[in-house]
């Protein structure tokens, strides 16, 4: 494996696990793809600013505070103050934002078990090992380039 070109490994992870993503997302009709995509995120990070989710998200500020107030309208999420800075607000996801993104969460591993029962059990536990792989590269920082 030493001889494997790492980037190339990296594209091919992103490209796969983006297009296993945008498949499951499909068979998802809980709430629309941005709302699980915020939803997700503040799942993720706990409470955060709008200007911080909108980098997060690769989107404008106007269109994140307006994906932020439909689903205030919902009930998803909620603006508290911040209390490092009382002009802005913290943007955190409510009891029913998090059961509905759960629901989503069930539908979409829905779609994607549908396709797994037709695999081989030895490429379920390949699957199983790679995605405990996965869940360990989120928790490593990043390196300078090194040659591996």
């Amino acid at each position: 494996m030493i001889n494997t070109d790492l980037t190339q490994l990296g594209v091919e992870v992103v490209v796969a696990s983006a297009r296993l993503t945008r498949m499951a997302s499909r068979d998802v009709s809980a709430l629309p793809h941005a709302a699980m995509r915020l939803l997700g995120r503040l799942d993720e990070l706990g409470p955060t600013r709008i200007s911080e989710l909108a980098k997060a998200d690769r989107c404008s500020q106007p269109t994140m505070s307006t994906l932020v107030q439909r689903q205030e309208e919902q009930g998803w999420v909620r603006r508290e103050p911040d209390p490092a800075d009382s002009r802005a607000s913290l943007i955190s996801l409510t009891d029913s934002g998090y059961d509905e993104l759960q629901r989503a969460r069930q539908e979409a591993g829905a779609a994607v078990a549908a396709r797994l029962r037709q695999l081989p059990a030895t490429d379920l536990t390949t699957l199983e090992a790679a995605v405990a792989v996965m869940h360990q590269i989120l928790t490593l920082d990043p390196l300078e380039d090194s040659p591996r």
